[in-house]
């Protein structure tokens, strides 16, 4: 979901494309009907619940015939076709509920008499139900519009989902699933619709719906470790071809998306899965505003819904058949977590993006963490994560380090980066006070220098640098400080944008990564020619873009470790110890939220970097990863920081 609609005339421009997702296709019709004959004959319905007084909004299926049902002026109830009993007593709108075992289940309803969302666990011991609150989500001066939960297999979570009237939507963790233990962290914030209808998850593909009463429904990522862009799913005539109003929203059992509009008494079910929309419409005079659905078998589905003319519930069974959603295979992702995380950058937007460490060698904990912010300069860090330092020389992109025996300087170090305003290779040192200080500019030719990478060897000190072009630069760097050159000895390229690279100084071997193609290799010196090899393709296991990359030397073994940032998540390399060396899979993990330390996950990553030197904690190092949604609560991009024994889960 990489596109974003706020004007009714960018809606209106996108009602071609809408049509052509919806195709509004009845499950038994062929697609080639007109609208109108897809529609089927009204389907006949029945009372449902309690009739008399009960200002109802939305029910929710707890299996065995029963159902939760919400009541402005009765509570909570438990109903069936013939019978209800009140669950609890009170004024409550909207339901969304998740099921955890047999017989219990999460449940999230908007408390209107304290305008909040609360949190119960509902258990069913014999034949009753037992109700125990857990939480309450209060938005701050807003009233909830609606609530839905999203049960998050990745990192074992159950979170609500609550827009509100000020047009934002609010995630907060409520419950752990690993450990069994309610939850109340808030993970986010963001704008969405201005005055949301209903919303609704399904879990499996990780889509939050919500439903626009006068525009129609969008889909938006309900994983907080990616952008909320939303997409039209379908939208209100005349920008598509649901009718007004659009009700409260819910998912079924497969994943089917189920909703309702007032104007002629239609239903409607939506499965992304085949991107068609089913239609119905009810007989008899009524101004249906939410539907529950519950699949009966595979071809038979059992509705409830609000009469909102009398407020009270009704039921009629459809004919539906039952979604089944094409396996894919997916390659076995490792879940790890991060042990710490750096001070945010300085402001919101696109701004970290690649990290370096720099090893304190007399006094390892006193090492530094290096991180670009591509607004300001570099920021420095230390190992626990705390900001120390910030040079603003500029919009800096990449950076790396080198401490070599042969640079002249305290530390024998070298910090390069990537200066995106001056078009040029920042250098930096740091001095024998644990102080880095930038050093001089050295100037480029290139159009647009972008990613850079360092090489150390017997013949010198050397940056990679490159081009959205493609191309790539080798400057060897020679002097001493406050005397320091930077000399172009050698240009290739590779078909596209690059971005990352590392290089192996034993072995004079440099891997970059063409951001949509995959990885090449080619040797480090300068005098190994400018022919590069494809080593590994864009694939499932890598999905575009390619990113930031390193190598880790364990004591038997080399990996690289790359981020593929279409799918959130890191790839492990074994690399072989060929001249031209070859890379086999050797694994894939994803950085999940760390509840215990109050840590969320890592999405959409730019750069990386590792290393294998023993650090106070870290024994056998650690990686660190830029992370492009920082949550828990939101705040601006930051580096979080992963025990290196945590990435050895994901190596098979």
């Amino acid at each position: 979901m990489n596109f974003k609609l706020n004007t009714i005339s960018t809606v209106l421009s996108s009602a071609l494309l809408v049509t052509a997702l919806s195709g509004c296709t009845s499950n038994e019709e062929p697609s080639s009907q007109s609208n109108a004959a897809m529609v089927k004959a009204a389907i006949a319905v029945e009372k449902f619940g309690p009739q008399q007084n009960m200002q109802g909004s939305q029910a929710a299926a707890l299996g065995n015939n029963q159902w939760l049902i919400a009541s402005e002026s009765q509570g909570l109830l438990v109903a069936d076709k013939d019978q209800s009993s009140v669950l609890l007593a009170g004024n409550f709108e909207s339901i969304s509920l998740k099921q955890l075992s047999a017989q219990q289940f999460l449940l999230a309803s908007i408390d209107k008499s304290q305008d909040n969302v609360v949190i119960f666990e509902l258990e069913k011991s014999g034949q009753t139900w037992q109700i125990n609150e857990l939480s309450r989500i209060t938005p701050p001066q807003a009233q909830p519009d609606a609530v839905c939960l999203f049960k998050n297999s990745d990192n074992e979570t159950v979170s609500a989902f609550v827009p509100d009237v000020r047009g934002l939507i609010s995630e907060t963790i409520i419950y752990d699933l690993a450990t069994k233990q309610a939850k109340n962290i808030a993970v986010r914030e963001f704008s969405a619709v201005t005055e949301a209808s209903g919303c609704a998850v399904n879990d499996e593909t990780k889509t939050l719906y919500v439903g626009e009463a006068e525009l129609g429904v969008w889909a938006i990522n309900a994983d907080a470790e990616s952008d909320a862009n939303k997409q039209p799913v379908a939208l209100v005539e005349p920008y598509g071809e649901l009718k007004a109003e659009i009700g409260a929203l819910s998912v079924s059992q497969d994943g089917t998306l189920w909703l309702t509009a007032t104007d002629g008494n239609m239903i409607y079910a939506y499965h992304e899965n085949t991107e068609k929309l089913s239609q119905w419409s009810l007989s008899g005079d009524h101004t249906i505003e939410s539907v529950a659905a519950s699949l009966i078998n595979n071809n038979q589905a059992q509705l409830v819904l609000i009469d909102d003319e009398t407020g009270a519930y009704i039921q009629a069974n459809v004919n539906y058949t039952a979604q089944t959603v094409t396996s894919q295979n997916k390659v076995a992702m490792t879940h790890i977590y991060a042990s710490a995380q750096t001070t945010p950058v300085a402001a919101f937007g696109d701004a970290a993006d690649d990290p370096a460490i720099w090893i304190n060698e007399h006094d390892a904990k006193s090492s530094l963490i290096l991180g670009t912010d591509k607004r300001r300069g570099l920021m420095v860090y230390d190992l626990a994560g705390n900001k120390v330092q910030s040079l603003n020389v500029g919009r800096l992109n990449n950076v790396d380090v080198r401490q070599h025996q042969d640079i002249n300087n305290e530390t024998q170090t070298w910090i390069t980066a990537s200066n995106r305003t001056l078009n040029s290779i920042s250098v930096f040192t740091v001095d024998s006070e644990n102080k880095v200080n930038h050093e001089t500019e050295v100037a480029t030719n290139l159009a647009e220098i972008y990613g850079m990478c360092m090489y150390s060897s017997e013949s010198g000190q050397y940056v990679f640098v490159n081009d959205k072009s493609g191309l790539f630069q080798q400057y060897k760097l020679t002097g001493e400080q406050g005397n320091l050159i930077g000399e172009l000895v050698r240009e290739f390229t590779l078909p596209s944008q690059p971005e990352g690279c590392s290089a192996d100084d034993k072995l004079g071997q440099l891997f970059a990564g063409e951001e949509d193609a995959g990885i090449w290799y080619i040797g480090a010196e300068p005098t190994s020619g400018n022919k590069a090899v494809m080593l590994r393709g864009i694939n499932e296991q890598l999905v575009a873009d390619v990113e930031g990359m390193e190598i880790y030397h364990a004591d038997d073994a080399r990996y690289l470790v790359v981020s593929s940032q279409g799918d959130n998540s890191y790839v492990l390399y074994k690399i072989s110890d060929n001249t031209q060396p070859s890379l086999s899979f050797a694994g894939k993990f994803n950085v999940i939220a760390n509840l215990d330390k109050g840590i969320d996950g890592a999405g959409e990553t730019d750069g990386l970097t590792v290393t294998a030197k023993a650090l106070p904690g870290y024994p056998e190092g650690m990686l660190i990863v830029q992370d492009g949604y920082n949550r828990m609560p939101l705040q601006p991009q930051n580096f979080k920081i992963i025990d290196w024994r945590e990435v050895k889960k994901a190596i098979k």
